[in-house]
Formats: structure tokens, sequence, C-alpha cells
């Protein structure tokens, strides 16, 4: 997405949600209900026929005695169907201590495809899948329903809902959008022609790179640099600018610029793409695409040098497990500092473009050698080169938002780079519904929470989250390697973590139409200007942005839509982010089903996050969300050596690729593998004091396993999946989570209960942290 600014968060999940093929336009009628309640029927007679007719018997487990009682309610049935079905079919083989991944998946993956236009799959998609089906149902009606929480049959209720469903309808019109064509994004094209053209003169003196930066910078688009406004590290109090670099520089990560077939695929993309724009283009505009000798062919060289400019800005760019450490991006500089670093350049004219009066006394350089390299890199370069790698961003950035033969070449790269048939287009409802949830999320956060978070289930997540904090202040105060004074400090920290649950009541207040109203006054849209409505909500999103400077910061701010499916921890406001979405059924968050399922799937995901504020990052960041120094040379150290183990541990995993195994990079995951150690150890220990205040009941078909053992089964379940090769080994290049497998069978295995709960020979975990 063109206005994707996301702040820095530990996410626990990577990627975009993708929705399901079927089209769920039935509404939730008598019938719809009846037809469920007959499935559960259906449901509780197979699980009650698997009691009767067959044993499960896991390796190594003391099963449970029979005067257990057995949970037969239709939550249980459906948890028990969801675990049998996962288990692999060979379970009785396969031993859970040397393969757990194996052990809980082969199943599901026997009985899960992955759709054409999918790049993976996982358990957690399926969330995605019914959460966007709520959002279709939703968005596809022609009026708010009245359910239970907020709504009001007020016109600011009928007002914010005419303006999501303009913006869905806008999209959705896929006939205008194809008559319309190219247009829109050859304006934006052409104005960047005109603030930054080939032949300076002095009627354009003020068409500088710096000029063009801005253009780009207004609009969303990141070019060589970018300039962002968020919680100081070491003042999270205030606002602060930082000055780091763009997410991509065109290929996905730098690892990609050395894959001779992709940069080949990728030089005849901007190639065609570009060729195709430029024939659609006025005859007058777009002159330095234009080969001398036949203007209407793309400049033989140009793209060759768009690709080198890119290569080289890549290269100079710091590793991906560098930028994700605190010590080494934490670079205070004067406004004057900042400045001196590239001659190319002006910070100072940028950040009073955006900023106004304001004048910062400090600037956040994430990477000072990057920006002087930079200014080598640009000191040299044609304006024709520059004016064609910003244009190409824009294209990147916006190519998606019009319906064109031209941009074509551009979504089939971008299906091939993730392992996907060129050719596959996923269903319109699908693209115009993440378009949604990125131009005005939290009026669409307001509906879904309607329909899909009850007051019950905000309850659950809260009780899970404390006790898991109680049981994170028990290890802290069990960690010998700590000093004493440290693990006050560390536990002070963990009784100030601010919990968020479900949606935000501030900033916007969701729960409040007229804070909604107010929030997205500035935005403008139409049912047939498509293109317009997506440039005014980015632009509302950089002009929000920059308002913060100077101003304290607002902690009531989320950085996910109600709707997602996913949660972080912040560190400089040291809070962990649980959104409704990621708190539904089918992956065992339920009220009414056993604990040991709802705090060994959520639970973990909580401890995960939990675990971030002491990961090799969280770490740095005391009880305040201050970076600062607040370990003591001995307990730095004695964290240092437990770290190393997850390094040596992770990087010793490998994925199969057609050229061979490709390893993870173990110093990306770290903080990811000591979260996910941290998180299901600490999730455990909540569910077993729970079960001993209350006992669960055992589910029906698994009464061969104890209530420990199916905690883990739940764990893992949540896990199971599997990505397309290139896209695998675009995660394995740029996202700090290990791959699911790895999740499963790696974490387990740093597990000292998992290993108890399932006897193995080895009690002792492979690395232990907490």
């Amino acid at each position: 997405m063109a206005n994707e600014r996301t702040p820095l968060l530990r996410s626990y999940i990577t990627g975009t949600s993708e929705a399901p093929e079927n089209d769920p336009s039935l509404k939730f009628s008598r019938v719809a209900r009846i037809l469920r309640l007959i499935l559960v029927a259906a449901l509780l007679a197979l699980v009650t026929a698997f009691i009767v007719v067959i044993a499960i018997h896991p390796s190594g487990d003391n099963p449970t005695t029979t005067d257990e009682k057995i949970c037969t309610s239709a939550g249980c049935v459906l948890a028990a169907a969801t675990l049998i079905k996962s288990l692999s079919p060979r379970y009785e083989e396969i031993d859970p201590c040397n393969d757990f991944h194996s052990f809980v998946c082969e199943g599901w993956d026997a009985s899960h495809e992955m759709r054409q236009d999918q790049s993976s799959v996982g358990t957690l998609q399926l969330i995605s899948d019914e959460n966007q089906l709520i959002l279709k149902h939703i968005l596809e009606s022609p009026a708010p329903e009245q359910v239970s929480l907020f709504w009001t049959a007020t016109s600011p209720d009928q007002e914010i809902f005419g303006k999501l469903h303009d913006t869905y309808s806008a999209c959705m019109n896929e006939t205008l959008l194809r008559s319309i064509g190219s247009k829109p994004l050859l304006e934006l094209l052409y104005q960047l022609e005109e603030k930054y053209p080939v032949n300076k003169t002095s009627s354009n003196k003020d068409s500088s790179l710096t000029h063009a930066l801005e253009y780009l910078m207004s609009i969303g688009v990141s070019g060589p640099i970018t300039l962002d406004v968020g919680a100081d590290d070491k003042d999270p109090d205030s606002n602060v600018i930082t000055l780091g670099l763009p997410w991509s520089f065109g290929l996905p990560s730098k690892q990609y610029y050395k894959r001779n077939e992709i940069v080949t695929l990728y030089k005849a993309t901007i190639g065609a793409t570009l060729e195709a724009l430029l024939n659609e283009a006025h005859d007058t505009k777009l002159a330095i695409f234009r080969d001398i000798d036949t203007p209407h062919i793309l400049s033989k060289d140009l793209v060759d040098r768009i690709v080198s400019l890119e290569s080289r800005m890549a290269v100079a760019a710091p590793d991906i497990e560098d930028l994700q450490d605190i010590t080494k991006t934490y670079n205070p500089r004067t406004l004057d500092e900042a400045e001196s670093y590239n001659q190319q350049i002006s910070i100072k004219a940028i950040i009073k473009s955006f900023a106004g009066n304001h004048k910062p006394t400090k600037v956040i350089v994430v990477s000072p050698e990057y920006l002087q390299t930079l200014s080598t890199i640009l000191a040299p370069e044609k304006r024709a080169t520059i004016q064609a790698y910003l244009a190409w961003k824009i294209v990147q950035s916006y190519g998606g938002s019009v319906e064109d033969d031209a941009v074509e070449p551009l979504r089939r790269f971008n299906n091939i780079i993730r392992g996907q048939d060129p050719e596959v287009k996923s269903e319109r409802w699908k693209k115009c519904l993440g378009v949604v949830d990125s131009d005005i999320p939290w009026i669409l956060s307001r509906f879904f929470i309607e329909r899909a978070f009850s007051k019950e289930s905000k309850v659950l997540g809260d009780r899970i989250i404390y006790d898991i904090k109680d049981q994170f202040i028990n290890k802290l105060k069990a960690s010998e390697w700590m000093t004493e004074d440290v693990q006050k400090l560390a536990i002070d920290k963990v009784g100030l973590i601010r919990q968020k649950i479900g949606y935000p009541t501030s900033s916007p207040n969701i729960t409040d139409v007229e804070d909604l109203q107010k929030f997205y006054k500035d935005i403008h849209v139409s049912a047939d200007t498509f293109f317009e409505n997506r440039v005014s909500a980015i632009k509302n999103g950089v002009k929000q942005e920059w308002e913060q400077v100077e101003k304290p910061v607002d902690k009531d701010v989320w950085g996910m839509s109600a709707s997602t499916v996913n949660a972080y921890y912040n560190p400089a406001g040291n809070e962990i982010v649980f959104p409704a979405g990621i708190m539904q059924a089918p992956v065992f968050y339920d009220p009414s089903i056993p604990k040991y399922l709802s705090y060994g799937a959520f639970g973990a995901v909580a401890g995960h996050e939990l675990s971030h504020a002491f990961d090799s990052s969280g770490r740095n960041y005391d009880q305040h969300g201050n970076y600062t120094d607040w370990w003591d040379g001995s307990t730095i150290e004695a964290f240092k050596e437990k770290a190393e183990c997850f390094v040596r541990q992770y990087g010793n995993y490998s994925i199969d690729t057609k050229d061979g195994p490709l390893s993870v990079n173990g110093r990306l995951t770290l903080g990811e593998n000591i979260a996910d150690a941290g998180g299901l150890t600490a999730a455990f220990q909540s569910w077993r004091s729970r079960d001993k205040e209350n006992a669960d009941l055992i589910l029906p078909g698994l009464q061969n396993f104890t209530k420990e053992q199916t905690f883990f089964l739940a764990y893992g379940v949540t896990w199971c999946g599997w990505s397309r090769e290139e896209r695998a080994i675009q995660l394995i290049y740029g996202d700090p989570h290990s791959p699911p497998q790895f999740r499963i069978s790696g974490t387990t295995s740093n597990s000292r209960e998992f290993r108890e709960a399932f006897n193995c020979p080895q009690k002792k975990p492979t690395c232990e942290l907490w």
C-alpha cells in the first residue's frame, strides 16, 4: 500500500492477511442458524463416534484417568475435531520430542490447500479469512445493522457508514476504473516531472531533488530516505523526527540484487511497465523516458540505470538485523548535523515543508554511514536517472490503484516474487477490503467490533494477560543470572506494562461516532473517484503524523486496526496490544472451552508479546519505556551468553529450495525466538495455576492425552501452515520471525514443561532464558 506507515513495533505475525474464495453473501438468517446447529450436531456425533471407536496413544504419554469428566459442549466438540483433524495420521510413529511439527501438523497440511492467490496458508490465516467474511458482509450491506455495543440510529452513524460504503464501492467499480485507466497515475508522474525536470533552468530553480522528495513524501511514497515522527526512545513522552531508510529500495531485500534471474525479470518488468505508460502519456510528457530516435520507445539504457542506482543504495544500507538493533540505530543529532551527512538532499528544507515553523532540536539518524554513502552515490548521477528512479517508486506504490494493462507486468512480477502464478488475481472484494482497512481503518473497526467481539471476549483476554504477568514476575524472581537490583527493576517493568485489548477508545474512540467523524473529516470520498479517495486518505495520514511534531506522545494511539490478526509490543510505550481480530475462533479463543486451549493458543501470543519487553531489543528499555542502561554488566553478559544459544540453535535450521538449503538467520530472528520461548512457558504456568483453582474438563476423542499435552497441541496447531518457496525465501531474508515449522519444533524443544509433558528422555531445554 502506498500509505503503509508502520510504527516500530514487535509484531507477532508478519505479512498480509489473505481472504478466502467463497462468497459469504448469505446473511445470518434463520436458515443459516439452523444449518449451523445441524453442523454442530453432526460434529458432535462424529466426535462421539471417535470416543467409542478409537483411542489415541501419544508417544511417551501417561493417559488421563477415566474418571475425569469429558466436555461435550458444542465448543469442546468443535475444538476436539480441530485438534484430531490436525494431528498426523501416523502420529504413533512420530516422536513428538524430536519432531513435534510433523506430529501436530501433518493432518492439518493434508486437509488444507493453498489457493492460487495465496503465497502462504496457515491456521491464523483461517481467522483472517473468517474476519474478512464478516467485513465483506458489512461493506456489502445497504445500511449498518444495529447489533449490540454502541451503534446508534443517528445521522452521524449513517454518515460514517456512507463514507465506508463509498470507499468500498469506488474500488469495486472495475468498469469505471477500466475506462479511466492509467490517467490518475500518469498525473502523478507529470507532477514529478514538473517538480524535478531533467533540464534545470532559472525558471525552475527550486526544482531540486529535495523538492522532488517533498512531493513523494506528501503522497506517501518512499524514496532513498524516509522522515517519520514518533516517540523518542530516550524520551518516550516526546515525539521526535527520525531520518531513516526505505523499507525496500525496489526489490524485497538487498539479497535479491545478487539473484541474476530475479534482476533480469525485474528489469523486464520495469521496461514493459514504463514503456506501456509512455505510450499512454501525452506526447509532450515524460520526455526523459523516450528514446531519442524513436520517441514512443523507452530509452534503451534507462532501466539498467534505475536498477543500478537501486542496487548501489541497497548495498550501502545496513543489514536488516542491524536495523533491528536499537543500540545501532539510535543516533541523535542536531538538525545541522543531520543536514551535513548528505549534500544532495536538504533535510532542513524537507522538515520545514512538513513541520512548518517547528524547528526540532534533534533528529534521530538511523544510519549516518548510509546517508554519507548515499551522497556519494547521488552526486555524479544524472538527473534523468534520478527522475526515472523516483517515477518508478511512484509506479510501484500506486500501480495497484489503477486498472490498466500498462501496470500488468508489475502485478505479474509481484506474483512471481511471492511464488504465485503470474496471471493469478485475487477476488476484487478482497483487494477492496484491504483498501478500506488501510484508508479508513477505524470506521471499519467500529462495525467489526459490533459484529464480532463480545464483552466476555475482552474479559477473557484481560484475565489471560494478567495471569501471564504474574507468572512472568515469578520467572524473573527465579532468574539466578539476573542480579537482585535488575530483578526488581524488571518486576516493576512488568507491572507497568499497559495492555490494550480489542479496540481503541481514544485517538480515535471508535465507540464515539462523533470522534470518528472528526478524525476523518479531512478525507474526501466519493463512490466514483477511487484513485482520488486513496490520495486523500494518504495525504491525511501524512498530515496527521507531522502534526505530532513537538507534541507529547499520544499513548492511546493504536498501530493496528481492530480486525487485524496480529499483536505487538511497543517498547517505547511499554505496552502490549491485542486487536479483536486475533481474539477469535476457530483457534481456541472461546470463554466456553477448557482453559488449556485458550492459554495454549492466545496465551502463548500474549506471553510472546510480554516477553518482547526482555528480548535482545526490549531489554534496552526500562519500565518507563526509556532506552537506557538499566542492566548491570554481569546481567548483560549472562544474557548475551544465553542469547547465543538461540542464535546457534535457529541458525542450524534451514528450508529447502531449488538451489539447496537456505539457513535461518539466527541473529535476525533472535528477539522473536526468545519471545516464543518465554511466551510459551509463561502461558503454560498461567494455565496450570488456573487449573489448580478450577480443573478443566478433557476433550472428547482426546481423553488419552493429558491436559498438559493438549495445551501444547493447541499451541502447535496455532502455527500449522506453509509458504510457497519464493515467499519462504523472501521471509528468510527479511522477516524477524522464524518459519512456522521452527516456531513449533524449535520453541517446544526450548520448553522444559513440554519435555516433561511428553516424557522426553532429555528434560533440559535446548536453550532457556526464563
